[in-house]
């Protein structure tokens, strides 16, 4: 089961609506259920903005966790500015409070000169208790979230 959010970056369950649903900033997200187990979620678009990244994270563990879903492989294809650390810390903070212990979370980053800024997104996560690592290909991202360690 695939569906996709409009490029407004609104939740699919109300595309379009320009208050009422999330805004998830100026991206396209695809949501696809056809790897067993695993909650896959494609984001293509301009990052840099803390709170719509905030907003689509808890979107994303919301579905998984409707789905009884606890492994989560996210690609990202996202150009502009990057998420300043100090604002990076503070959503991955916001993000943790949702007692996520229980979940697996892959990156896979197809934009190389994103990957460092990624890397340290992950160590702040692994300090607030999310398993989670980035990858540069998806064989390699969901081989960690059937198999690799916690």
């Amino acid at each position: 089961m695939a569906s996709e959010a409009l490029l407004n970056g609104h939740a699919p369950e109300d595309p379009g609506a320009p208050a009422d649903g999330p805004d998830f900033g100026p991206v396209t997200m695809r949501w696809d259920r056809s790897i067993p187990g695993v909650l896959k979620v494609v984001v293509r678009g301009i990052g840099g903005d803390p709170e719509a990244a905030l907003r689509r994270w808890r979107y994303n563990f919301n579905l998984a966790r409707e789905a009884n879903l606890r492994k989560i492989l996210v690609v990202l294809d996202l150009t502009g500015p990057l998420i300043p650390e100090q604002q990076l810390a503070w959503m991955i903070a916001q993000v943790a409070e949702a007692d996520l212990g229980e979940y697996r979370v892959a990156i896979v980053q197809t934009r190389h000169e994103r990957q460092h800024h990624d890397e340290l997104g992950i160590l702040v996560a692994i300090e607030h208790g999310i398993a989670a690592r980035v990858f540069p290909d998806e064989a390699s991202a969901l081989v960690w979230l059937r198999y690799g360690e916690r």
